[in-house]
Parts: C-alpha cells; structure tokens; sequence
C-alpha cells in the first residue's frame, strides 16, 4: 500500500500539479514584489481559486467560451465585492431576505402588505458602497479618457487582481490539458514586462522557464506513454529515468543559458518602455521603480514651521489667505440672504510628538504624488466626499484640506509618518491608521477631494477602547516630566465616565469654561510644561494653548489624541458659495481617535463656537449633492461617448453574429463531408445530452434521440408543433450514415446536415432554458410547501 502510495505522489500527475502550483506561487511573487505594498498572500490564494476553477472546468469538458465566461463573472463578482467591503452587507441582506421568507405564503393569503423595510435598509447600504467604488472607476476613467494619470490604489488593485486571476485561470484551465506552453506561457510575458521596468527579483523569471520547462517534459513523457499504452506499444521502464535525466538536464542547460544571456539587457528594455511614457501606465499600475539614486538618498526630519511655536500671541489680520468653494450650498442671490454653511477646519499640519515647549513630528516620509492620484485605497464607510476648489492669495507653499485628503489636481509631495497601506482591499480600521504629517505644493490654486466623517453622537458614545497597536503606541505617548498635576487634573475630569466621547466633551467643556480667550500673553516659561503653564498659571490664553492642554489631558485620560494646525471655516461669502479665510482665522484644535470612524476634531478654545453634531442618524441631514468630478463623468456621457465606451461590447457583438452567420458554416463545410457530419452530430449530442438523461450502456444513436424527442416533447407539452422529430431523425440517419454505410457523401450532404443542426439547436437552447426554470420552481414551490 505504501509503494502505491508513493508511486500516486511520484506519478506525472501529482508532480505536474505540484511544479504548476509551486510555478503561481513563484509568479505571485515576482508580480508581488514588483508592486507597492501588495499583499502576495492574497494574492496567492486568489491565483490558486482561480486555477482550480479553470482545471476544473477544462476536466469537465466544458466549452472553452462558457468557461470563459463563467471565470470572468467568478472574478469581476468576487472583486468588486472584495473591492467595496460588501461581504458582510450581503450576509446580512440574506439574512434578512430568510427571515422575511416564513411570512411570505401566510402575507399572500391573507393579502397583507410584507414589511421590507429591513431589507431595503440592507439594499441600501449595498447600494451606497457600490455607488462610491463606482464613482471611484469612472475617475479613474476620466482620466484615461483625458490623458491625465489617475493612480488610484483601490482601482490598481482591483485591476491587477482581475489580471492575476485571469492569467491563473487560463493556467488552471491548460493544466488539465498537460500542455505547458500554453499554460505558463502568458503569466512569463507579463512578468517579463513587469520586471522589465522594476528590476525586483528578475530570478523569478528564470525560475518561471525553469519550471515551464520541466513541465513541458514530464507532461510530454505522460502523454507519449499514454499514446502507447492506447497503440498496446511495448516500452522499456527505463524509459522513465532515463526521460527524467534528459529533463532535468536540459532544463537547467537552457535555462542557464537563459538566465546568463547578454543579448537583451533588462535597461534595454526598460528604456524602451520609457521612451514611450510607459512609466505613467506603470506609476498607475504601482509598479515601483528601482532608483539608486532614490534609494541613496537619506531623507530629513520635518521641521517644525516657526509660525505654530507656542510663543506670544499672534496679532489679528484681515489680510486674505485663501477662499475655497465645496459646492454644498448654492450661490444665494441676494446679498441681504445668508446661508447656514456646513463648518468646516482646513487642515495643513499635524503634529503627534508633545515635547513639553511646543510640538514636533516624528520622522515623517516624503511621496511625491502625482496629480489626481488617489491617497487613499480603499472605500470609508460612514464618510461623505467633500470636493475643494481652492485659491490660495498668499501661497505658503502647502496644501489646505479638511478631513482626510484623497487627491488634488496637482502635483504635490505628501509627507507620511504612516503611509496608507496598498494591501489588498485593506479594511477600515488598516485604512484610517494612514498619518499625514503635510502636504506641500508650489500651487497659488487647486482642486482637491476629501474625505469627511459623516457620525453622530450616538456612534461616538457606542465607539470601544480597542485602539490599533500603531495609535495606541504614538498619540498616547506623554513626557515623562510632565507634572503629576495634570495627570490629577485628567483623572478628575473623567473620573466616573465609561466611554471616550464624553471624557473628551467633559475635559472640552472644562477649557471653555474656565479659561478665558486671550491674545495678549507671555511666552511660556522654558523650564516649564506648556499645558502645566497655561491650566494651573497662566489660565488665558489663544488657541494653540487651548489644543495643546486638550490633547495632553486626553492622554492622560488614555484617549488618543493629536494637535492640528491650520484655519478655522472662516466667512461664508454666500452670494458667491465659498469660504473666506483670513490670517486672523489662523487656529490650532485637537482630535481624539475613536476606532472604527476615525479622528474626530473638537473645539476647546474658548473664543470659537461649540462644534454641533447630530444625536442619532435620524437627524443627519440629507446628503446633498456634489459637484464631484466622477458626477461631471456621469453628465458628460452624452450618447456619442456612451457609444464610445460600449463600443467594445459592440464589436464583440458583431463578430459573433458575423460568426453564426457566415463563418461558421464556411468553417465546418471545409472539412471533408463525413468529418463535418460527424463533428455537427457531436455539437448535437453535447446539447441534447442534460436532456435525454443519463446515458445507459450501449446505447445507440437513435436510441438518443427517441429519449431526446420524448425529453422535448414534455418540455413543449403546450406547443402544437413537432417539426423537430423529423430534423432530430434526419440529423441521425446522415451521421449512421457517414459512419457505417460505403455511401460516398458528398458536399451537398453536410450542408444539409448543417441546416438541420442549425434548426435543431435553436429548439435545445429553448427547451434547455424552459427546463431550467422549470425545474428552479419546482424546487421553490417544495421549499414553500415544506415551511
């Protein structure tokens, strides 16, 4: 047993199957490698499902474009609800659907209206997260259509993904045929091309022709043997180790040679792809490129701005920074109207590091972006999209922006101390870790998208303590000088409170009542702790004071929390829809972290009004609409750029009706007659086949097609027409005929043959579709009675 056991592992099936799974493995790695921050265990397991599908599907025999067909709909399903984190949405839509399903039978009796309530409430959150990946394709789109590189991490991720399980697929689908040319052949191409402009770990791709070509003998040997095993030919067991020698050697030999050939350099060919701006395709690919010079250079620690040092106060000015339109309000016509604007901060720094006299940054990472390159890669729930159209009077050389920036229309370099991970579909709590320390770009004007908080009080009172290891290790970090009366102070404000929103509103509500706004102050003592200065000594004080104590007492409180340094809302110009900001709206507030939304601004500072926030989502406004550009998308598809974009579909479409027209009966009636008979009888026993049942031994061909006459004659009981029994009879009769009768056929014959297949096989497509549904109801009238 064991030795059977052994020779079932060692056979060329088993070792086939194990060079094509260890060839993904290395093929996963090279394209994985080669992209920025892809998860390659992902990746894997998405190439080995889709490998089975496609072995699966060839060992079954089915046909190569239904397969095709069934693999790419397994694939764009998958992604797109991997890509939109609708997984869990759609567990809870079924469950709702099962259980509304008990009150479905008594409901039609009794004729009472079912309550589906429930289950529009499950639709719609589908609906939402469908439409905002949407939204996100068609800018992408946009850009194509434009000719401006959209890189969208998100989208770069669902494409190659897509391309991963495409390529696996096919290698799936020609392993099952032990044909290893065709099976590793495209995934060498793209990884030739992919490495071709990184450079990363380019042995893969000596590896990938290594197994290519051991499969190729293996498979070769299997086959050969098996020919021979059919012809009853007599062959050596030699034969065996004697062919494994000869494989091994050769594919070390060639590939060697492969590996070790200067006739194409790897610059060659990366030169070539950038002499035609293949490096944009690559950049929105996030196929990383390697740069010595890059890689050499050391990059400096972020300094702190000397404007937002915690000195004396700053002098009031009407001088004009920037004016910004979001379109969320119309222009009001009158100048006598105002507008009751949603308040916004605009955001330039943010600062993690309390050193006692002021704030720091840790180290923060440089990324220069390109324009309309998405930051973040993957959808939020629970935020809206805001869009900024923003004019800057006095450029500082940043970017202003309020929540989480997405994109900008213009180049800019991103300083990370947390760079958002591209990881395949990454949720989001990996996502909302991101940490943007600033965003600079020489712009006097820009557009931008944002990501906003959409939360009410409700959510942040329910929001947990489980706060992610990288926030709980960096926004809860204090200095050890810090006097013991603050930590007393922290703990007095909160003592009694069992969640984080209320600790912050309790130690938020303390500052603005019992410290006066005040711009006329001292300096803070260098020997002395800022937020000690202002909450026991000082007791005034403008807002970088405010900020700095809210952060350090929600610290000490164990809420996480940051300092945040830009300009408030500023005048609302309602006439003319937009934001007025001015100098004196310079201003500095705190955010705590609450897992599962994000951070959340708050507004200590004396001076300023309270920030309000809806208490349940029953009083959220109604989402306005937006004047995004993936909306502009939508507008502009007038029906020539509709035409445009289906054109694809239409020429697909073309060519299968030139096909069923006109090629198909040129191709078939080329082959010899009785060749071509036989093949349209094969095409009419693989259809007829679901219908006529199980086949039993020995059964004839006739005697197929009285089981399939009698199978249709159910399935069209209604039908008063039956020309279908003499064309089945007839196709029947011509293929005995070209198998067992010295009849010479002639040409004219297999066109008859192809006109009765023609007719028959427009009667199964019907037949087999009235089947099917006719069994789903069956199958659906049993489960109801059963309830």
């Amino acid at each position: 047993m064991m030795l059977r056991l052994l020779r079932k592992l060692f056979s060329a099936e088993a070792l086939g199957l194990l060079l094509v799974l260890m060839a993904l493995q290395i093929f996963n790695y090279g394209i994985s490698s080669s992209l920025r921050g892809t998860d390659m265990e992902h990746l894997f397991w998405v190439c080995l499902l889709a490998a089975g599908i496609g072995y699966g599907l060839s060992r079954r025999k089915w046909n190569g474009l239904l397969s095709a067909l069934v693999i790419a709909a397994f694939g764009l399903t998958g992604v797109w609800i991997l890509g939109a984190r609708l997984a869990l949405p759609l567990v809870d839509l079924l469950d709702t659907i099962a259980g509304l399903a008990p009150q479905v039978i008594p409901a039609f009796r009794e004729r009472i209206p079912l309550d589906t309530e429930s289950v529009r409430e499950a639709w719609a959150i589908i609906t939402q997260a469908s439409t905002a990946l949407a939204m996100r394709w068609q800018t992408w789109l946009m850009g194509i259509d434009r000719n401006v590189t959209v890189n969208d991490p998100l989208v770069r991720n669902m494409i190659w993904t897509l391309t991963m399980w495409s390529l696996a697929a096919w290698t799936g689908w020609f392993t099952a045929r032990r044909s290893a040319l065709h099976a590793l052949l495209p995934n060498i191409i793209v990884l030739a091309l992919v490495l071709s402009y990184s450079e990363y770990r380019i042995e893969t791709l000596w590896l990938l022709v290594f197994f290519m070509l051991l499969l190729m003998g293996i498979w070769n040997y299997k086959n050969h043997t098996y020919l021979w095993q059919r012809r009853k030919v007599d062959y050596s067991d030699s034969i065996l180790y004697d062919n494994t020698q000869a494989v091994l050697l050769l594919a070390f030999m060639i590939g060697a040679v492969a590996f070790a050939a200067p006739s194409i350099s790897w610059r060659d060919i990366q030169d070539f792809f950038r002499e035609r701006n293949s490096n944009e395709a690559a950049e929105m690919l996030g196929i990383r490129e390697q740069s010595v010079a890059a890689a050499s250079t050391s990059v400096q620690r972020p300094s702190l701005p000397r404007e937002h040092l915690l000195t004396e106060g700053f002098a009031q000015s009407q001088e004009l920074v920037m004016s910004i339109r979001t379109g969320e309000l119309p222009p009001v016509s009158s100048p006598m109207l105002t507008a009751d604007a949603p308040r916004h901060y605009w955001r330039s720094t943010v600062y993690d590091e309390y050193m006692s006299a002021g704030w720091l940054t840790s180290y923060a990472t440089p990324q220069n972006v390109q324009a309309n390159t998405a930051l973040i890669p993957g959808l939020l729930d629970g935020y809206r999209r805001l869009h900024m159209n923003v004019e800057l009077y006095q450029p500082e050389g940043k970017l202003f922006w309020s929540g989480l920036l997405y994109s900008a229309d213009v180049p800019f370099r991103a300083d990370w101390r947390v760079r958002p991970g591209s990881n395949l579909f990454a949720d989001q709590t990996a996502l909302l870790q991101a940490d943007l320390f600033a965003a600079a770009a020489g712009a006097d004007s820009y557009r931008a998208e944002a990501y906003i908080p959409v939360v009410t009080v409700e959510e942040l009172r329910l929001a947990s303590t489980d706060y992610p290891e990288e926030i709980r290790d960096r926004y809860l970090k204090l200095p050890r000088e810090l006097p013991q009366r603050v930590h007393d102070l922290a703990q007095e404000l909160t003592a009694g409170i069992d969640n984080p929103y209320d600790k912050a509103k309790a130690i938020e509500s303390y500052l603005r009542t019992n410290y006066p706004y005040d711009l006329d102050v001292p300096a803070p003592p260098e020997d002395q702790d800022v937020s000690d200065y202002f909450l026991f000594d000082l007791q005034r004080g403008y807002c970088d004071y405010y900020a700095t104590s809210m952060v350090v007492l929600a610290r000490a409180s164990g809420l996480p929390a940051r300092f945040v340094s830009g300009y408030s809302s500023g005048s609302y110009d309602a006439p003319n829809a937009q934001y007025v900001v001015r100098e004196l709206n310079a201003h500095s507030w705190p955010e705590i972290y609450f897992p599962g939304i994000g951070w959340i601004e708050f507004e200590p500072t004396a001076s300023q009004p309270e920030i309000e926030r809806a208490a349940t989502i029953a009083e959220l406004p109604a989402a306005e609409p937006t004047s995004t550009a993936a909306e502009k998308f939508l507008f502009q598809l007038t029906s020539t750029r509709l035409l445009y974009w289906l054109s694809p579909l239409g020429i697909v479409l073309l060519g299968m009706l030139l096909y069923f027209l006109v090629l198909e009966r040129f191709w078939i009636l080329r082959l010899a007659p009785a060749d071509a008979i036989s093949f349209l009888y094969r095409r009419y026993y693989r259809m007829g086949r679901p219908l006529a049942g199980v086949r039993t031994r020995a059964e004839t061909a006739s005697e197929f097609t009285y089981k399939l006459i009698s199978r249709l004659d159910e399935i069209n009981a209604s039908r008063k027409s039956r020309h279908y029994h003499a064309e089945a009879k007839q196709l029947t009769n011509i293929y005995l005929l070209s198998q067992f009768s010295n009849h010479t056929l002639q040409k004219v014959d297999a066109g008859i043959a192809f006109d009765l297949w023609k007719r028959l096989r427009q009667q199964l497509l019907f037949a087999r579709f009235r089947d099917f549904i006719a069994q789903r109801v069956n199958k659906l009238r049993i489960r109801l009675s059963s309830q």
